[in-house]
């Protein structure tokens, strides 16, 4: 923040230029894996690619990072990645019935439709899994659309910004017009590969440092904060 800034300045100044929030579901809406052990899910993925008779090269066969084994997969072949990523998603949908809700997103989504702004769910998550979730928790008709994962080619997923403009163009704007509220560096890459501006979210300070590296335009520790600040607009449009 810029010396004599008040501290809600850089938020601020995002919110007086977008019109349309689009907010990563896992974090900024809901803790999806809080219920469940995410140790087994790169194990299972492992083991439906090695039933097909392929062998997994270490950097595979060392990973945890399940999106890294679907990447493999789809390198492999169209059928393999569409196996990978049909257990993925049976994963995300159980997850979903256990997952946490983030504090405060359901005052931001309100805030939003009260300052006129419309809301977007984009995800590399399975669409599927976060349908589930927002019926669950009574937010399906308050989200306008959805841009999250629903094929089994993992190029498209963040930090590609083919999401955001996917979501962009069924709202009938562009990717400037929109904010990108996110938890991890890839997806503050995806904001600014597409144009738009972007909302870094973190719970914890400490990671602060490695979303301001990625080039979040602003950062809060909280949704109160992005929720306040919507509020303040509808008591007073001129902000």
């Amino acid at each position: 923040m810029s010396p004599g800034r008040a501290p809600f300045a850089a938020l601020d100044d995002i919110l007086n230029q977008a019109r349309h929030l689009l907010i990563d579901f896992d974090g900024p809406i809901c803790s999806l894996f809080a219920g469940t052990p995410t140790a087994p899910i790169a194990d299972r993925l492992r083991e439906a690619i090695i039933q097909q008779g392929v062998h997994l090269p270490q950097v595979v066969e060392d990973t945890g990072n399940w999106f890294e084994i679907f990447s493999f997969a789809a390198s492999v072949s169209v059928d393999l990645a569409a196996r990978v990523e049909s257990e993925l998603t049976e994963v995300e949908c159980a997850a979903a019935a256990t997952a946490a809700p983030t504090p405060y997103v359901n005052e931001v989504i309100t805030a939003c439709h009260d300052s006129a702004r419309s809301v977007a769910v984009i995800s590399n998550n399975s669409e599927k899994a976060i349908r589930a979730y927002l019926a669950a928790h009574d937010l399906d008709s308050q989200i306008d659309l959805i841009a999250a994962r629903t094929s089994c080619d993992p190029a498209i997923l963040t930090p590609s910004p083919y999401l955001i403009d996917q979501a962009a163009t069924k709202l009938g704007t562009s990717a400037s017009a929109c904010v990108v509220v996110g938890d991890s560096p890839a997806d503050i890459e995806s904001a600014r590969r597409a144009g738009a501006l972007s909302i870094g979210y973190t719970r914890a300070s400490s990671d602060r440092e490695r979303l301001t590296i990625a080039g979040a335009d602003a950062i809060i520790l909280s949704m109160a904060d992005l929720a306040l600040r919507l509020r303040a607009r509808v008591a007073n449009p001129e902000l």
